[in-house]
């Protein structure tokens, strides 16, 4: 199986609430320690960080305040578009010439940087009393172990430490699904009562058919003045059309490479028969129901389309609900959208992302910059990120006040965990007519393979090769989505095109 399941073991307990892997009762020893003393010897350094630039990370950058105030040590963060990052940090690896100390990246990069000793083990900072804060358990700390070293290891070995741990899911007008005319309307024409959310594939296609409207047609009781969507989905040959595809393809039991983790090779099946039923349904779902244009989108305009209202559904990341939810300066469906999982087919599926902040090789200052690194796990620190669209792996942020008013927090705590978040000792569940929470017949819903509610995560491929792969993959689905090949033919070339270029995954050629 290709599937990893994220709760093979346990998870350990929690320490206190809101302090969740910080010791509540820490030994002499652990007292005599603290930040200022660990980080004495480096007073008057400078640490250079780079990263996307993100609202998370200049969250980061207005709170770093903090920790060069109690260390002494300066932080000097810079922020740019992704691909500029990627080309800064491998001139400055490639060249040898040690200038940042710290790195954001996702996960899928990590292979890549472990194969080229790019990045170095934290293990080691772990384990070294003089650095490692005795009250700070990484292990502990977080929602779920499987999922931190899924993304941020490899052999055991731990490379970087969480950032954002946001996934793609499904985003829906509350509003509008929980309208007593739309309800009637749906059941009149489908037969079942409309689900908010829809839990299964089926019925995202229904509900994508039943709200695309017409201007001048009438959605939960009001004359429309433009058309609306029924989804907004990513139809541009980029990065965003191949993830937003990857959900929907494992999600109707196909996979892209047969192999265990994403680091592994194995046999390019993506072409399967379940791969071209899944291509089908997600061109028809672009070229049916999402916004006109939608061949040119990317994220940037699904999230438009979402705070427009010109879409009801989307599959967005979750690092965009912020933006949605809580900006009132940008959104005009501030309360309207809730948040859900992608829905199920074959498996009930989460995709395993994670940013993380990760250490150079040729970093010349990494004592100091481990000291910044293990900083940002501080329960106040994860909390502030998470309120300005980070999404936390840190079990402590989703017991705070802040954190528990953002309405997709339940949804992506779940995600993570398979747990349900309480909130004032009770499970948060969605309700009616409210954006806030977890919807309970998405958590109730079961996996068809393993008959348990927990969604199972699928791996996105991280080999050194991946870019080249996922590179094949955006040309000929993009074809398909504009009609110039149908589905089984762009991936039948797309595959003999990896194995071209890729003699790694060639030798398992059939």
């Amino acid at each position: 199986m290709m599937t990893t399941y994220l709760h093979r073991r346990q998870i350990l307990a929690a320490l206190g609430a809101g302090l969740f892997g910080w010791a509540c009762l820490a030994p002499a020893s652990a007292q005599d320690w603290s930040l200022a003393k660990a980080a004495a010897s480096y007073k008057g350094t400078t640490i250079r960080i780079i990263g996307e630039a993100l609202a998370p990370l200049e969250s980061l950058n207005q709170q770093k305040a903090a920790f060069e105030e109690e260390t002494g040590i300066t932080v000097e963060i810079e922020q740019h578009a992704f691909d500029q990052v990627i080309q800064k940090t491998t001139a400055d690896f490639v060249g040898k010439t040690g200038y940042y100390d710290a790195i954001l990246n996702p996960h899928v990069r990590l292979p890549t940087l472990i194969a080229n000793q790019w990045v170095q083990p934290i293990n080691k900072f772990l384990a070294d009393s003089a650095l490692a804060d005795p009250e700070f358990k990484l292990e502990e700390a977080v929602l779920n172990r499987d999922w931190l070293y899924a993304s941020l290891g490899q052999d055991d070995e731990l490379y970087g430490v969480p950032f954002s741990s946001h996934t793609i899911y499904l985003n829906w007008r509350q509003d509008l699904f929980d309208n007593g005319e739309e309800q009637q309307a749906f059941k009149t024409k489908y037969g079942y009562d409309l689900p908010s959310p829809p839990v299964t594939m089926q019925q995202m296609w229904d509900t994508a058919e039943f709200f695309t409207r017409k201007a001048g047609e009438t959605l939960a009781g009001e004359t429309l003045e433009q058309d609306i969507s029924g989804m907004t989905l990513s139809g541009k040959r980029h990065i965003s059309m191949l993830w937003n595809f990857y959900n929907v393809l494992y999600a109707f039991g196909g996979m892209v490479v047969d192999s265990k983790t994403g680091a592994e090779y194995g046999p390019v099946v993506i072409n399967s028969e379940k791969g071209v039923k899944a291509l089908t349904f997600y061109r028809d779902l672009v070229t049916r129901f999402s916004p006109p244009g939608s061949l040119n989108y990317t994220w940037d305009e699904q999230l438009a389309a979402m705070q427009g209202g010109l879409a009801v559904q989307a599959l967005l990341w979750a690092d965009a609900s912020y933006a949605i939810s809580h900006d009132d300066s940008q959104s005009q469906v501030v309360g309207k959208v809730a948040y859900s999982g992608t829905p199920i087919g074959e498996r009930k599926i989460v995709n395993l992302h994670q940013w993380g902040m990760f250490l150079p090789s040729t970093s010349k200052n990494p004592e100091a910059a481990w000291l910044f690194l293990q900083w940002t796990q501080r329960p106040e620190v994860q909390e502030k990120l998470m309120s300005t669209g980070s999404i936390s792996l840190t079990e402590s942020a989703y017991h705070t006040p802040s954190v528990q008013k953002l309405v997709y927090a339940p949804t992506n705590y779940y995600l993570l965990s398979g747990k349900v978040l309480e909130i004032d000792g009770k499970p948060a569940y969605r309700e009616a007519g409210s954006a806030l929470g977890l919807p309970k017949n998405y958590a109730e819903a079961v996996d068809p393979v393993t008959n348990t509610p927990q969604p199972v995560a699928f791996k996105l491929e991280n080999f050194p090769e991946y870019a080249i792969v996922e590179e094949i993959l955006q040309k000929h689905i993009s074809a398909v989505l504009a009609g110039q090949m149908e589905p089984k033919q762009g991936l039948d070339q797309a595959v003999e095109e990896i194995y071209r270029e890729v003699p790694a995954l060639a030798e398992f050629k059939q």
